[in-house]
């Protein structure tokens, strides 16, 4: 039996990751923050193996659970490096501890599990790699503004790994998903705080079992990126037919209404 780690595993993209993987007959191997919700996981999904439970953001729980992952014997067949927060609003309003957390978490993390992984997989001559950004990766939204630069260094950093890997039979896709009905709108961590007519309404968004699935479509066929759905791949068409200012400010109003 095959094996997948997927990391935040626990609810959104990533949860629905680890139940199509499940359904694909893979073994689980299934991180997140909560305890008591990977532990209900184990009752709800079949297949799996472990659960290891860290904040990433800290590195020294990133480098326990990489210690933890050496100590599973098996070969590791998929990685979805997955977790990963935003923070919405005036960059200068923001928490300098939550503006650090989150850049650990969606850059160093997934860098270091990145590297982790792909040495595992050079060595046993195979392997899969999923990295998950987002469609503000290609565009400087306002209001999202470190949120946007950490998911464009993990596009360009994953476009580019997988690159460096092509002759190992190791294959990194970089997912960009646009607006997803998941916890990312509950951004300091209460209720979902997009407004009901504004670009975040839960109206525009895509169900996270249809964007994991385009995502496992894309990894397994060799792509190198999925922008799921047209509405996302115009929106990333944009910064080729507009000017980089017009962008911006047509981001700019977007997101203040968000």
């Amino acid at each position: 039996m095959k094996t997948a780690f997927i990391s935040g595993a626990t609810s959104g993209i990533g949860y629905e990751f680890a139940k199509q993987l499940a359904g694909q007959g893979y073994a689980l191997v299934l991180h997140g923050r909560n305890q008591d919700v990977l532990a209900q996981l184990e009752q709800d999904l079949p297949n799996v193996k472990q659960t290891l439970q860290a904040d990433l953001s800290d590195p020294d729980q990133l480098e326990t659970l990489i210690s933890q992952l050496d100590d599973l014997e098996t070969k590791i067949d998929v990685a979805v490096n997955n977790a990963g927060f935003g923070l919405y609003g005036d960059h200068l309003s923001l928490s300098e501890v939550d503006i650090n957390a989150m850049i650990h978490l969606n850059i160093v993390a997934t860098t270091r599990l990145s590297r982790y992984f792909a040495q595992r997989m050079v060595e046993q001559k195979s392997g899969h790699i999923l990295n998950v950004a987002s469609t503000a990766a290609y565009q400087p939204p306002p209001y999202l503004a470190a949120y946007a630069a950490s998911k464009a260094y993990v596009a360009n950093f994953t476009e580019a790994l997988k690159m460096e890997l092509k002759p190992s039979n190791v294959s990194v896709t970089c997912l960009s998903p646009g607006r997803t009905d998941t916890g990312f709108f509950h951004f300091e961590g209460g209720e979902d705080q997009a407004s009901e007519e504004g670009v975040f309404s839960k109206k525009y968004r895509a169900s996270p079992a249809k964007v994991a699935n385009k995502g496992l479509k894309a990894l397994f066929s060799g792509k190198n990126r999925e922008i799921p759905f047209l509405e996302n791949k115009m929106y990333v068409f944009l910064n080729r037919i507009l000017s980089r200012t017009s962008v911006v400010n047509f981001y700019y109003k977007a997101m203040k209404s968000a």
